[in-house]
């Protein structure tokens, strides 16, 4: 089998495997959307992958679709609900969350970052 042939293979599985629920694949797959390996570039697609694992809790899949927000890539450019996911994903241990909370904060205006903390209440973040 081809090293192409594998890579088909793997992200087949790992399609069937979001499908079905599994939240590391929905992550995964997203990131292989994102990214165009083993399947076409799609930025997309890959939003809304890293939106179901993110649902489910996972905190790099939030960082990534935060990260999305950051740069309109694939989504709506805000950086409010970017603000938001990171303070989640952060709370949960990801350390790059974190790095990128700090310099997204120094870009938001005043009103921005209150908008952030009023979601982050309701949210118990």
């Amino acid at each position: 089998m081809s090293g192409e042939d594998e890579l088909k293979r793997r992200i087949e599985a790992l399609r069937f495997a979001a499908e079905d629920g599994h939240t590391e694949s929905m992550f995964l797959l997203g990131v292989a959307c994102a990214q165009g390996r083993g399947v076409p570039k799609d930025d997309v697609l890959a939003a809304r992958w890293f939106q179901q694992a993110a649902r489910k809790g996972h905190p790099r899949a939030r960082t990534s679709l935060a990260y999305m927000h950051m740069t309109g890539r694939g989504v709506r450019k805000d950086p409010v609900t970017a603000y938001v996911l990171l303070a989640q994903a952060a709370r949960d241990g990801d350390r790059l969350a974190a790095d990128l909370m700090i310099k997204l904060r120094a870009h938001l205006t005043p009103r921005q970052l209150d908008e952030a903390q009023k979601r982050m209440a309701k949210l118990g973040v």
